[in-house]
């Protein structure tokens, strides 16, 4: 009240002119009301955008905008009420405010002069907008190939198992009819003859298996089986093996296993026989005088894991340091020329890299032209445990492909009759007269579902099962047979797959259908009475 007697509103000053105090009114009013309101879009953006560095000054100039519009506010009020203290508060206020906001935007000028501008922004949006949707193309293109990539694998695993058993059924026929052949009374000459053609045969098998190696270390399917294993025994096989073509060329070939720690390894003996049998085998086609010797000594060993390396030396050609380094890579040859002095793949040195590396060890090369070669491997293998029950707990079994025995004499003779359940007639034959040289009656059927009816009408002892047959195949027949559910057949009876499916799994499908073994076509005699012998009685 004291301040309305001391004071004067100045308003009245100018109240004689209605138009001017209008204008004072209406302009602070507007003004105030444009201060009020832009405040609000800055908390917006503010909250918006929380940049660390700018956010502060966000809420200064809110602050500062919303202190002017208070003093035009208190512009109006002055018109009429006295109110001059609070006036100059507030002013004090949006001062303080003010000196503060340019106090901290000083500083902070040369980083917001740095801030690229609205245009450069579009374009870095437009940019990033871009980039965007071409990854997503990229990434869908990917995708795409991936797809692309996986039907081809899908489709060589299905083309390189049709070919594997287009390719073992007629293989079948040619090694056991060239078996039966020399099984006979034959001329030296005759003799000489159907010997070759086994050889070759068997070269055209191994060829096949290395092809199938190569399909499955290239899906990741190549497992190595852990057993015990007695070097000198792969050793022998590997001498008994290439024996022939050493003496052929009058070569001397030694596999001594002298100076070794243990008699006994833990690892996969069919593997390192295959390596060997590569390498030594390569040796031999290559060298025309001396020989070629295997060693092998034990470097380290660390815990139950022992480091050996294996040394195949021969007195061949050589090799030029040129051809040394892709010596090792699938389908390459020293020579590739038509007139090359050794046929080959170029598949057995590229498998037998992988095997070592898959059995965590490395190979290495030394060679010189006219002065022989020497390739030398190591392996890491495991060391036997003290209980051989323990030990074979430890590790799993072999699957059954995987199984190489020594050659038994085809001599056993067997008590029993068999069912043989194939559908090509060149592969009956050769199965028949196999058996009827073991001591055993058998009968044809040509499917799974004659299969079926014979057994529900005559007595079997064991069936000799094709997978892919017409009308019904090997595993829905197995798969009834087991099922009880046909009046006559016996569900217990052995039923062991003969097929010419070698890929990787087809052991396992054979076995989750009830077969109780797998044999592969073309058929191995000695696996044959392996297997006759773990369910007929003997002769």
């Amino acid at each position: 009240m004291n301040n309305v007697i001391e004071y004067l509103p100045h308003g009245f000053c100018i109240a004689w002119n209605p138009q001017l105090l209008a204008m004072h009114v209406i302009s602070d009013l507007l003004i105030a009301i444009a201060y009020f309101s832009i405040p609000i879009g800055i908390l917006y953006v503010a909250k918006r955008r929380p940049d660390t560095e700018l956010q502060p000054i966000y809420y200064l100039f809110a602050a500062f905008i919303l202190a002017c519009g208070v003093t035009h506010v208190m512009g109006i009020l002055t018109l009429w009420v006295p109110l001059y203290y609070t006036q100059g508060i507030t002013k004090v206020v949006t001062a303080v405010v003010s000196v503060a906001t340019a106090i901290y935007l000083l500083p902070k000028l040369k980083h917001i002069m740095a801030l690229p501008d609205l245009s450069k922004l579009t374009q870095i949006n437009t940019a990033l907008a871009e980039e965007i949707v071409s990854r997503r193309q990229s990434e869908a293109s990917l995708r795409h190939t991936q797809e692309l990539a996986l039907q081809a694998q899908k489709t060589q695993a299905a083309f390189l198992a049709n070919m594997s058993h287009e390719i073992r059924t007629p293989m079948n026929g040619v090694l056991g009819t060239l078996d039966l052949l020399l099984d006979t009374e034959l001329k030296p000459e005759q003799h000489q003859l159907a010997s070759a053609s086994k050889r070759s045969a068997a070269s055209l098998l191994s060829l096949l298996n290395d092809i199938l190696d190569i399909s499955k270390v290239e899906s990741g399917q190549m497992t190595l089986r852990r057993s015990p294993l007695e070097i000198a025994d792969v050793l022998a096989d590997v001498e008994a093996a290439l024996a022939f073509d050493a003496q052929s060329k009058n070569i001397e070939l030694r596999c001594p296993a002298e100076g070794l720690p243990e008699s006994v390894y833990v690892g996969d003996s069919v593997r390192l026989r295959q390596i060997l049998l590569n390498l030594v085998g390569n040796a031999i086609k290559f060298t025309d005088v001396g020989h070629v010797k295997v060693t092998c000594r034990e470097l380290s060993r660390t815990g139950q894991v022992a480091t050996l390396e294996f040394a195949v030396k021969d007195t061949g050609v050589g090799i030029a340091p040129e051809h040394q380094k892709n010596l090792f890579k699938r389908f390459t040859q020293v020579d590739s020329s038509s007139t090359r002095r050794a046929q080959g793949s170029g598949l057995g040195l590229a498998i037998v890299k992988e095997l070592v590396e898959l059995m965590g060890g490395q190979v290495r090369l030394h060679s010189e032209p006219g002065n022989g070669t020497e390739v030398v491997f190591s392996l890491k293998l495991g060391l036997p445990t003290l209980s051989d029950s323990t030990e074979r707990d430890q590790f799993a079994p072999p699957a059954p492909a995987a199984i190489q025995t020594e050659t038994i004499p085809p001599v056993q003779q067997f008590h029993g009759k068999i069912l043989v359940v194939e559908d090509a007639a060149m592969n009956q034959m050769v199965v028949c007269k196999v058996l009827e040289r073991l001591g055993l009656a058998s009968k044809v059927a040509n499917n799974g579902q004659e299969a079926i009816e014979l057994l529900a009408t005559e007595q079997f002892d064991l069936v000799l099962m094709d997978g892919q047959m017409p009308v019904m195949d090997g595993y829905e027949a197995t798969a009834v047979i087991r099922s009880g559910t046909v009046p006559g057949v016996n569900p217990d009876i052995p039923v062991v797959a003969l097929t010419a499916h070698a890929m990787v799994g087809e052991d396992q499908k054979c076995l989750n259908v009830g077969m109780n073994d797998y044999l592969t076509k073309p058929l191995d005699r000695a696996k044959l009475i392996e297997v006759l012998g773990k369910y007929l009685p003997k002769a």
